[in-house]
């Protein structure tokens, strides 16, 4: 059996540059999968798009950390600030969910629950689940997500099960020692031990999470069990985002890397580098 190579564009929906990007991304290049951020500003455009290209795997990019809930504030209170926005990050998260675990979990359900119906009312199958900034690595998150992927059928949920020393084994790049990648290896390969979930999709990539480039697919190996492979990716066309600045909430989308990342969907080569 051929092992599949799964090449997923997370944030779709977060602006219209990285919707742009996407686009380009899976009509002239080897992008074949991708998250939507359902409570974003230009999700709809995102679901306009999925469904017009049905080929294009689609699934949830869970958002608990920024803008608006898709449950009502007023039940999720833990998660939202005054202004009813969503308001904690990765670590924040991680906390409320030791300090207040039966709230925590209550409330994140609602919320996790909410964006998936609002993913299913848009028509589209619902074919994986993933976390925007990880987030749904936390255990109790994650314990959710299991909760609910027999009742929605969801078919793929992704884990951090990439071997660190296969991955410095096949790249030259250190860049993981001085860009915290290393910290985030190690703090999800602990979440995701903790969750006790295996997989036989493997994820590649975490080491240089938003820095992709082209040369980290040069005859990459993937250790053998596996029937296909994951990248993480985040292209982007900051010069277009950079002409909206009222909706850039999250300055990583007019990072450079976000076009360095485009360019490596946009070779084709890049596909025939991992075996």
């Amino acid at each position: 059996m051929s092992l599949k190579k799964i090449f997923n564009a997370d944030d779709f929906g977060i602006s219209l540059g990285v919707n742009a990007a996407i686009a380009k991304a899976h009509e002239e290049g080897i992008l074949n999968s991708a998250s939507i951020m359902i409570n974003q500003k230009y999700a709809k455009q995102a679901v306009e798009y999925a469904k017009q290209h049905k080929e294009l795997e689609t699934g949830l990019h869970l958002n608990l950390t920024n803008e608006n809930p898709a449950a009502d504030p007023a039940q999720i209170p833990l998660l939202v600030g005054s202004d009813g926005k969503l308001k904690n990050g990765f670590v924040n998260l991680l906390l409320l969910s030791f300090l207040k675990p039966r709230e925590f979990a209550k409330q994140a359900e609602i919320e996790v629950c909410a964006q998936i119906d609002k993913y299913l009312q848009s028509g589209l199958p619902l074919q994986h689940i993933d976390g925007h900034r990880h987030i749904h690595l936390i255990p109790a998150i994650f314990k959710i997500i299991l909760k609910l992927q027999k009742k929605y059928s969801i078919a793929r949920i992704r884990i951090m099960n990439e071997n660190i020393f296969n991955t410095i084994r096949q790249n030259k790049s250190k860049s993981y020692l001085m860009d915290g990648g290393l910290v985030k290896y190690m703090i999800l390969r602990v979440l995701t031990w903790w969750n006790g979930y295996n997989s036989d999709i493997y994820f590649y990539t975490i080491l240089y999470t938003c820095k992709i480039t082209e040369d980290l697919f040069n005859n990459v190996k993937i250790p053998h069990g596996y029937s296909a492979v994951e990248i993480m990716i985040h292209p982007g066309m900051p010069e277009t985002d950079r002409q909206h600045p009222e909706d850039v909430w999250d300055k990583n989308i007019l990072s450079p890397y976000r076009t360095a990342e485009l360019n490596t969907l946009l070779n084709k080569k890049v596909k025939d580098g991992i075996n």
